[in-house]
């Protein structure tokens, strides 16, 4: 990462990017080049505070959708015909 970025901003791409690394199936590139598309779209200027902050918006905002996810699958009632058997 360059020097010049603010810390806020480097801070923000290195969530960012641990964030996308947990996501599972979604590579980290396809994460924040939509994060950035996204940002972009609502006409925020790269490297800026308000750019960095809608990236963390974004990556809360998945955060809270995984999370979500893993407390219903918590609460879901086991299915055992949804089990396979390994080979």
């Amino acid at each position: 990462m360059p020097r010049s970025m603010k810390p806020t901003a480097r801070r923000t791409m290195l969530l960012l990017a641990f964030g996308a690394a947990l996501a599972g199936c979604t590579s980290a590139a396809d994460l924040a080049a939509r994060d950035n598309e996204r940002c972009a779209a609502r006409g925020l200027a790269p490297n800026t505070d308000n750019y960095a902050n809608c990236l963390l918006q974004l990556e809360g905002e998945r955060s809270a959708r995984t999370e979500q996810r893993r407390r219903e699958n918590l609460e879901r009632p086991f299915d055992p015909s949804t089990v396979t058997q390994g080979r």
